[in-house]
């Protein structure tokens, strides 16, 4: 579930304020789902909103009366004359004061932080706090423009700041949690408990001496509870709230009988109301107590049955739930009443696709499709098939359909003699009578395609108004099997790099775009979890293969050095050659002996024979 830019309830519910990321403040009204401000600040491009904050300020009396009456009537004016405002954190460091009843900027705070402002927190008895990039904490005054004062916070980036209601101390938060005492700027205490970035701190009040905080980080699908009691404070939390994803938003409401509500609205749409009794620690983690979700009609197929986001969530003092869902550019809000008596609480609104429906025809009438002779033109923005020429209303519907199918055919033999015509035109045409038709098999036929070459070709000459309804069967495929989703995932990579110019020039493209980055979110979660498991796998048959390979392998296959021990009749064999060896050094002896004799007598001197 996307949800670009900064969003944040007034602190009665009656107000959503978001900061997109094109720089434009939008304000609508929750009762009646009516956008009451559209507002393109200067240099919105140049240094965008980072952080959002809904402040209540006292009005300034502008009736001519002696100083000495506007002194008795002070505090009067003060809790009566209250109104609020929108305090937007910049990426260049200042903080902007938009007064929504006036559409006007109020204020400007300048000359704090030379970066970008990653947390903002208020208190109507304390004031204005922010943290930055630059690691400072500022404390703002307001009335007059300037910093009360500046302090360090640390090493990392502070990306969640809040007030303790007793207005004497701070919360900031990166990884840890760290508690300031605002008079010295001293640590009070630190909590150690989330892994990531924390998002958002919440601060309860359950009565003077006891206060309790309530913090989620990204990427961390569960919620930490901590005690702010000085007695009772501990290293680890006091409870912890498990989730199925990350938490977008959390509201925290104390109910009558000292027990806490909590709401919170995941990144994949889901709303999880909580109900948490504090005494002490809970050791096991708490469940949501109820899961709201909103579906699209279910008199439809289940595989046109889409879930509508949740984007934020806000509880109310009458602990009701106003609930914003669908997206920031076609927006809708509804008071829940929450049913405790099940776990699960599905709420079906058709009236969502209806507005939708009716959004879509205004376009289209403000950028018509003009036609001239032959040549259609199409206008970025233009949804919905071209209009068919009165001149040529009955063309080709003499033809029976099992004929044109077979004229569609990506059969080549079956195409006009003497031309081959590339399989990309045959799949244009297939999968254009498939969208406009609904004919799943066609479709299927088409999509369910292996070659990316036929893909991409397919793609490059596919027409404008084709793309949105192509653009909404991929997102059906994407929620099926790995097979299916693999396949959607080519011709999406296919479809954003040949027509990415036309889709960000639709007007509701985030629209489009939310289920599909809802899915990859939601897969993208389960990525550290399936390489975790993998790697055990691989693991275990690694071992298993190695072990048989043991089992099977000769031991002296591979030995370096092989002895092996003299038997019986290799010691008989080594004797004979000893005594052949001795017999034969004696009949060389007498052999040369007897040669000599016989020399000695053939000689003429006998006397030297003897």
């Amino acid at each position: 579930m996307a949800n670009p830019g900064c969003s944040a309830f007034s602190n009665d519910g009656q107000y959503l304020a978001n900061c997109g990321i094109d720089g434009k403040l939008k304000i609508w009204e929750t009762a009646t789902n009516r956008l009451k401000v559209d507002y393109v600040p200067n240099y919105h491009l140049k240094s965008p909103c980072s952080v959002i904050k809904w402040i209540t300020v006292s009005l300034q009396s502008t009736n001519t009366t002696s100083p000495w009456k506007k002194r008795k009537r002070k505090s009067m004016d003060e809790e009566v004359n209250q109104k609020e405002v929108i305090a937007m954190g910049s990426t260049s460091g200042h903080v902007t004061i938009f007064d929504v009843a006036s559409s006007t900027v109020s204020n400007q705070l300048q000359n704090g932080h030379t970066t970008s402002i990653s947390a903002i927190a208020w208190k109507t008895s304390t004031g204005l706090f922010t943290a930055a990039e630059d690691h400072q904490i500022i404390h703002w005054n307001i009335q007059e423009n300037g910093i009360k004062c500046k302090w360090k916070s640390g090493k990392g980036k502070v990306t969640a700041i809040a007030v303790v209601p007793d207005g004497n101390s701070l919360l900031t938060a990166e990884r840890i949690i760290t508690w300031w005492d605002l008079k010295t700027k001293n640590i009070i205490g630190t909590f150690t408990g989330h892994i990531n970035q924390v998002n958002s701190l919440n601060i309860v009040k359950i009565d003077d001496d006891t206060n309790y905080l309530i913090s989620s980080a990204t990427g961390d699908s569960y919620l930490s509870v901590w005690s702010l009691n000085e007695a009772k404070k501990g290293k680890t939390s006091a409870a912890t709230f498990t989730m199925q994803d990350e938490a977008m938003s959390v509201s925290v409401r104390l109910m009558e009988d000292s027990q806490v509500m909590v709401l919170a609205a995941t990144r994949s749409g889901q709303a999880h109301l909580y109900k948490y009794q504090p005494n002490g620690t809970t050791p096991k983690p708490i469940k949501p107590s109820l899961n709201i979700f909103f579906t699209s009609d279910t008199s439809q197929k289940e595989q046109n049955m889409q879930q509508i986001p949740i984007l934020k969530g806000q509880l109310t003092e009458d602990t009701k739930c106003i609930l914003a869902y669908g997206s920031f550019i076609n927006i809708n809000f509804e008071k829940v009443v929450p049913d405790f008596s099940e776990k699960v609480m599905y709420l079906e609104r058709t009236d969502y696709k209806k507005q939708k429906e009716k959004k879509d025809e205004a376009v289209s009438k403000v950028k018509a499709t003009d036609t001239e002779g032959e040549v259609q033109y199409l206008v970025p923005g233009a949804i919905g098939s071209a209009q068919k020429r009165s001149g040529r209303s009955g063309a080709g519907s003499q033809i029976p359909l099992k004929n044109r199918l077979e004229n569609l055919s990506l059969n080549t033999e079956a195409s006009t003699p003497g031309k081959t015509p590339s399989k990309g035109d045959n799949m244009v045409q297939l999968l254009m009578q498939g969208l406009q038709s609904k004919e799943r098999e066609i479709l299927n036929n088409v999509l369910f395609t292996k070659k990316e070459s036929v893909i991409k070709n397919t793609v490059a000459k596919l027409p404008v108004q084709a793309i949105i309804p192509l653009l909404k069967e991929l997102t059906v495929m994407l929620q099926g099997k790995t097979y299916s989703s693999k396949i959607a995932v080519t011709w999406l990579k296919a479809l954003i790099a040949t027509h990415a110019a036309q889709l960000l020039s639709h007007p509701d493209i985030g629209e489009e775009l939310n289920p599909i980055l809802g899915i990859v979110d939601a897969k993208l979660t389960l990525l550290t979890e399936l390489s975790r498991l993998r790697g055990r796998v691989s693991l275990i048959t690694g071992q298993i293969s190695s072990i048989n390979e043991k089992e099977e392998r000769d031991p002296t296959e591979e030995s370096l050095l092989v002895y092996q021990d003299r038997d019986s009749s290799d010691e008989s064999t080594d004797m004979n050659e000893v005594e052949l060896e001795s017999v034969s050094d004696e009949n060389w002896e007498e052999i040369s002996d007897q040669e000599q004799v016989e020399n000695c007598k053939s000689d003429d001197d006998a006397s030297i024979c003897s």
